[in-house]
């Protein structure tokens, strides 16, 4: 049910939900003048406000963990994609319920770049 129209059709509310809440926070997110610090907390804070019902839906956290900044310079950062999710769970702690579709993220990503997975 990857099909993100199939899923508003069946969820609706809890699209509505996730929807909000990005709309509300989407102008800091995009907005260069902000630290990637602030970023994140604002994004963790969203996270951790989303009901259960929404959060546990597994297309939401796919549109969640399209949001993290994986980028080459970020990724860098890291030795091993292991230590980069690492480094994602400690400011977005609630994601961990998702760690393999997080780790498969990070993982492509890195490969992309020609940096060790």
């Amino acid at each position: 049910m990857a099909n993100w129209a199939m899923m508003q059709l069946l969820h609706s509310k809890e699209c509505m939900e996730l929807t909000f809440k990005w709309n509300t926070i989407q102008p800091l997110m995009t907005d260069e003048k902000q630290s990637r610090e602030t970023k994140r907390k604002i994004l963790c804070g969203m996270v951790d406000s989303l009901s259960d019902k929404t959060f546990n839906l597994e297309p939401i956290a796919e549109k969640i963990i399209t949001v993290i900044n994986m980028k080459e310079d970020v990724c860098k950062e890291y030795p091993n994609s292991e230590a980069q999710v690492k480094g994602i769970l400690e400011w977005l702690p609630r994601i961990i319920k998702y760690r393999g579709m997080l780790l498969d993220k990070v993982k492509n990503n890195r490969k992309q770049y020609g940096l060790e997975v």
